[in-house]
């Protein structure tokens, strides 16, 4: 069970895709995302438990300022699909299931990467992975809410 401080809210900030790998992911309007698949479009949609990737802007804005890094579009640098603020979801557990906007259902299946070690990859270790339960479109200012842990 989560600390009563951490917040079951959050709202999208950016939504992120790129067809090709190894290219970093562009900033969209929306996205579509489709169930037991993944992002419409993206490199990384596929029936694997990786199909959507998720990160927060408070763990950008803490790796950015640790390491001082200088990145032109730090809220797609990570390959995330959707940027999030609000909600620390890498502190719930795997299993946990939120919503995105009126349509949207994801489980979380990953937080971080593990066996991968990178220090001023954020994702590594706050990053997280989820499989789509219920698909649709996602946009910025889409709300997230946790539905169960």
């Amino acid at each position: 069970m989560l600390e009563k401080t951490v917040s079951k809210e959050g709202k999208v900030v950016k939504v992120c895709k790129c067809e090709k790998r190894g290219m970093l992911k562009k900033e969209q309007d929306k996205i579509n995302i489709i169930t037991n698949y993944g992002v419409e479009g993206d490199y990384h949609a596929g029936r694997s438990h990786r199909q959507v990737s998720l990160l927060g802007v408070e763990s950008l804005e803490k790796i950015v300022k640790e390491k001082n890094l200088n990145l032109k579009d730090k809220y797609c640098n990570f390959a995330q699909n959707i940027t999030i603020e609000g909600i620390e979801l890498y502190k719930y557990p795997v299993g946990t299931k939120f919503r995105i906007g009126e349509s949207v259902l994801l489980e979380i299946t990953e937080i971080g990467k593990a066996g991968e070690f990178n220090p001023d990859n954020i994702m590594l270790t706050e990053g997280i992975f989820a499989k789509v339960l219920e698909g649709g479109i996602v946009i910025p200012g889409d709300k997230l809410t946790i539905v169960s842990e």
